[in-house]
Order: C-alpha cells, then sequence, then structure tokens
C-alpha cells in the first residue's frame, strides 16, 4: 500500500511533536511543541475525518493550549495521560491530558524550580532535551548538568550530576540506574544516576566523523527497545553511529546517511526492525532491517546495526518525507503512522508507512 503523506498548516514552528499513548488502537490524538513564536505553547490536537477532501482522510484540530514560558524543547509522555515538558526558560513541567468525546484538555499539574542555570552569571540556561525511564525524568542542559526528577515531585530534584564544562544536546536513558549524554563536541559519556558528580566513574567516547580532525557533535540518540545496550546517534554530519554500550573501545556500526545534520532518531517502539531519522534538510527516512539476510552467528543476535561494515546491505532506506526545504525537527510514530513537526508551520502525517 502507497504511503499517503498529507501537509497540515497550523501557524507555528514546531520544535516537538508526540502521539497520545494507546495499547490497542491507532491513535486519533497528538500534542505539539512551538519555538521560535512570540507566544509558545503545547497545543493539543485530535484528528477529525474530512468528508470533503478525498487526498486527505483526516484534519487535525486543536482542542486545547497551554502556554509556555520559552521555547519548548522536550515533549516525552510519562503514561498514557501524563506529558513532561522542557523549555528553554530551564524549567520542566507536567501536564494533563483529559479526554473527552467531544473536546479533551490539557492542564498544568506541575512546574519545576529552574533546573539549568549558568553559574558565573546565575541567568537562566536552556534545557536541551529529556528523557524518560518509568516515573523519572532526566534533563540537560546548556549549562552542562544532568538533573533527574521523579514525576511524582518536581519540585525536588532526585541528582543533580555536573557532566560537562560545555553544553549537552542529547540524552538517553539506557536502563534504571545508567544514561549517556552528547555534548557539543560530540563527546558521549555515560552516568549513574545513582551517583554524585564526584563519584562517577569516567566512561566516555567520541562520536564518529568522517573528518577525524573535526568534532561531530550527536544531535540526537535513542536505544534499541528490545536490546537497551545498543545506543543508535544521529549526528551535526548527518551520519548514523551505533554502539554496542558492553564494548566502547570502537562503533559497532558507521554509516554515512544524511547530507545535513540529524535533527531527530528512533526506533518504532512495536517494530523495532524499523528505525527513522529526520534530517534538517527537510526529510524522514526508514531503515529497515532485510531479516532474510541477517546471518544470527556473525551480528551477536539479531540486529543488523550491530553488523559494521555489513549493515548497509542489510538494511532497506526509504524516503518517507523528502525535499521539504526546511528543518524538520520532530517526529513520532504509532502503528503505521507518522507525525512529523517542521520550521514550515507544518505537521505532515503519513498514512500507511509499511
Amino acid at each position: 500500500m502507497a504511503t499517503k503523506v498529507a501537509a497540515h498548516y497550523i501557524s507555528e514552528k514546531v520544535s516537538n511533536v508526540r502521539w497520545l499513548p494507546e495499547q490497542l488502537q491507532q491513535t486519533e490524538r497528538f500534542v505539539t511543541g512551538s519555538w521560535d513564536m512570540d507566544n509558545n505553547y503545547v497545543r493539543l490536537w485530535r484528528l477529525h475525518a474530512n468528508p470533503y477532501a478525498q487526498e486527505v482522510q483526516h484534519t487535525p484540530r486543536c482542542n486545547d493550549k497551554v502556554a509556555m514560558d520559552g521555547d519548548v524543547t522536550g515533549l516525552e509522555f510519562v503514561n498514557e495521560d501524563t506529558l513532561a515538558v522542557s523549555c528553554a526558560d530551564g524549567h520542566l513541567s507536567l501536564l494533563k491530558v483529559h479526554r473527552a468525546v467531544e473536546e479533551d484538555q490539557l492542564e498544568r499539574m506541575e512546574r519545576s524550580e529552574r533546573l539549568h542555570e549558568f553559574k558565573c552569571s546565575q541567568k537562566s540556561a536552556p534545557c536541551t532535551a529529556i528523557d524518560i525511564y518509568g516515573n523519572d525524568i532526566a534533563t540537560v542542559g546548556e549549562d552542562g548538568c544532568v538533573n533527574v526528577l521523579s514525576a511524582h515531585n518536581l519540585k525536588q530534584v532526585k541528582r543533580t550530576i555536573d557532566a560537562d564544562s560545555i553544553s549537552l544536546l542529547s540524552v538517553c536513558f539506557v536502563n534504571q540506574h545508567q544514561l549517556v549524554t552528547g555534548n557539543r563536541m560530540g563527546v558521549i559519556r555515560m552516568l549513574d544516576v545513582r551517583v554524585d558528580s564526584t563519584g562517577q566513574q569516567d566512561i566516555s567516547f567520541a562520536a564518529a566523523s568522517q573528518d577525524p580532525k573535526n568534532s561531530n557533535f550527536v544531535s540526537a540518540m535513542a536505544t534499541h527497545p528490545m536490546q537497551q545496550h545498543i545506543l543508535i546517534c544521529g549526528s551535526e554530519e548527518g551520519s548514523i553511529t551505533v554502539w554496542d554500550l558492553r564494548n566502547f573501545e570502537y562503533p559497532a556500526s558507521y554509516l554515512s546517511a544524511h547530507n545535513s545534520p540529524i535533527t531527530d532518531i528512533g526506533y518504532h517502539r512495536q517494530d523495532p526492525s524499523k528505525l527513522f531519522s529526520a534530517a534538517e534538510a527537510g526529510e524522514v527516512w526508514m531503515w529497515s532491517e532485510k531479516k532474510q539476510l541477517i546471518d544470527m552467528s556473525k551480528n551477536d543476535g539479531n540486529s543488523a546495526w550491530l553488523s559494521g561494515n555489513r549493515v548497509r546491505s542489510l538494511v532497506n532506506v526509504d524516503g518517507v518525507l523528502t525535499d521539504i526545504r526546511n528543518p524538520v525537527n520532530s517526529f513520532d510514530v504509532h502503528g503505521s503512522r507518522l507525525i512529523c513537526g517542521s520550521d514550515k508551520e507544518v505537521i505532515y502525517i503519513a498514512d500507511d508507512i509499511f
């Protein structure tokens, strides 16, 4: 079945987009966060059938919105109805989704104290990324700090780690006790959230680069849903580097991918054989493992991404979205439907992506 892509203009630059979780059916709701606007919002949307347009099956309609102080830099669901939101003002908020038959509602439940600030000036530092494991929320910022909080109490920080001396751009939980961060120079560090700054082991490695003389910062990272020792990183140069976190000496795989910086990367939650990557050039690609060609005896299990130089021959690459001429900042996949947010003030929804 051919993929159908519909563009919906919403008059806001979209920094983040997420489908609302659904267990047994294709979700019809999603949230967006805006950036670089006079007033920034988190908006709650719902898809409605469109009987007047033959080429468009559904049209999104905004049900509710919550104003945010600064650019929205991260959106992640803690559970089916609780959303964690980070902003460029250095704060973290929790929003509650109230589902209804007609009009859904969005409510701010709690807001943290300032989590990130520059020590010299005492001014707020942007929170650049967040990730969630269970009820734990990790934030990183331009101050080089990692904060771990519980979704049950944003007023109390469980752990603050002075992870780096320069800006952190990405964060990803590996398991309940460990996470990885990526800084602006391309250095990836593994941290133990149970230990304070002085007790951290120095576990770090550098992102691969086509030119060894240049730094190549990690702009997005994700772990495999079923094998969390597999860390996949999208970079400034547009390449994808895969690490086996049981062996830091060398990357497990390295691929030249996009011709512009990768802005978002992640696996399909229900089908980990599919990986998606988005880039500043205005494109989203789907990488699909060729399962019938994988030799299990040579790739340490069941992931083609640990196959080194052979990985390119073990995956297919399809362009789900191409040549929109503005950065695609964020995407999310649920079932066979993909949604993208861009600087073009457009939401793209792709149906039947596989």
